[in-house]
């Protein structure tokens, strides 16, 4: 059987919390590896994901590195959309920093992707093991989402209008996949959420709210998509 979908994930400066995302990808079995391949996009970091990886022997997976060349602030719009267009699978998983992906729930993952519901995508609950208490613990995550390459294309991508200011990415890339798509929570399939890996970001939504709201009344969504330059990468071992 070929690959069964792609993680796409964006770095930024988040060395040691990137390593820990192989070791996790290291350890799923033969088996669940052979289905999967990742590509990781490095949003024009100061720590690059190259230096990061160097050292590490990242052989067994199949992993592509892109790195945007352009320092725009909160350019994550932009990094899933330069992630989706070098997906091959039928299916992607959007995966952030700050989560992690069991072997047991990637195992799971691979079972909804190959159930193959059509204009399906998938939620996914979050824990925070060593913090019951914590805000996020038993909380959907707003962007994680298991779907179809095709239909995140259908929806429209991310909105790349939102680039240069914090947040709304993940509302609006909802909102706008209403009637296209079949949203479906899994209650029961957990995340691990890793407060390390957030980023150090000015957290200001103001800006990024009022463009969603006028585009959420008025429509005009953008329909450019890369506004930025950006290349792969070969990381040397």
């Amino acid at each position: 059987m070929g690959k069964v979908l792609t993680v796409v994930i964006s770095y930024f400066n988040q060395s040691a919390v990137l390593r820990r995302h192989i070791e996790t990808w290291q350890s799923y079995s033969d088996e669940i590896k052979n289905k999967i391949s990742f590509i990781l996009v490095d949003d024009c970091s100061e720590i690059s994901a190259t230096e990061a990886l160097r050292s590490i022997d990242i052989s067994s997976l199949d992993l592509e590195l892109y790195r945007v060349l352009d320092d725009l602030y909160c350019n994550i719009a932009g990094v899933r959309n330069l992630g989706a267009q070098q997906c091959k699978t039928e299916w992607m998983l959007i995966l952030d920093m700050d989560t992690f992906v069991t072997k047991e729930l990637m195992h799971g993952i691979l079972e909804l992707a190959e159930k193959n519901e059509s204009h399906t995508a998938y939620k996914f609950n979050r824990v925070v093991p060593e913090d019951p208490i914590h805000i996020k613990n038993q909380v959907i995550h707003p962007a994680v989402c298991l779907l179809k390459t095709a239909d995140y294309w259908r929806i429209g991508g991310c909105e790349e209008d939102l680039v240069g200011n914090y947040g709304y990415t993940d509302p609006c890339f909802f909102f706008r996949a209403r009637g296209i798509v079949d949203v479906k929570v899994q209650e029961n399939m957990y995340l691990t959420f890793d407060t390390a890996g957030e980023s150090e970001l000015i957290r200001d939504k103001s800006l990024n709210k009022k463009k969603y709201l006028k585009y959420k009344k008025r429509g005009g969504w953008s329909n450019k998509f890369l506004n930025f330059s950006w290349g792969k990468v070969h990381v040397i071992n």
